[in-house]
């Protein structure tokens, strides 16, 4: 796998995510390479959200807490990811797909990967253009969206779409007090 592939294979997990996950899983990755991509994934999702806390400027009189130790976000990046990918396996299992973890698992640091970019994308729009942000963060988010149930759709063999909202539902039923557990810093 070279640049240009990584590349044709985004643009075609954006115009075509169900196509582009049967490639993906085509690959059949070890176990090595994918810890390897999960690892390198969570560093680097460390360090656009660094470039989040020291980048941006902060308005006059706003007291912004001190921000987080590598460790801890490193811990905290790691810990969510490898939830949502147990969440989407265990949850898909239950909605009677059958995807494996290795299946799981390539799809999800897929995924991984070009969140990080639309979020390094963001950085710069923040930085740069901030009243296009928000728009870009919703773009990001509806296409994270059809990405992802396309995704499941394929991993676990279901046939319709539904069934991967209802992983993504379940997945987030469980998932919205671990999160709060994990980051105790955020609003309740």
């Amino acid at each position: 796998m070279n640049t240009m592939t990584l590349g044709s294979l985004a643009v075609l997990t954006l115009t075509n995510p169900a196509e582009a996950a049967r490639r993906l899983l085509e690959y059949r990755l070890g176990r090595e390479v994918l810890w390897l991509g999960f690892c390198l994934a969570v560093i680097l999702n460390a360090l656009v959200q660094f470039g989040f806390e020291y980048l941006l400027p902060v308005p006059d009189g706003v007291d912004v807490p001190p921000p987080e130790p590598i460790f801890m976000s490193l811990i905290r990046s790691g810990t969510l990811m490898m939830f949502s990918i147990a969440a989407f396996l265990f949850a898909g299992r239950l909605l009677g797909g059958r995807a494996t973890f290795n299946e799981i698992m390539t799809l999800t640091v897929w995924l991984q990967y070009l969140q990080i970019t639309a979020m390094f994308i963001t950085l710069l729009l923040a930085i740069a253009i901030p009243f296009l942000m928000v728009l870009f963060l919703f773009a990001t988010a509806i296409v994270s969206l059809y990405v992802t149930l396309h995704f499941l759709n394929e991993a676990h063999k279901f046939g319709t779409l539904w069934k991967s909202f209802g992983v993504i539902v379940l997945s987030a039923l469980v998932a919205v007090p671990f999160v709060l557990a994990v980051t105790p810093s955020a609003p309740v």
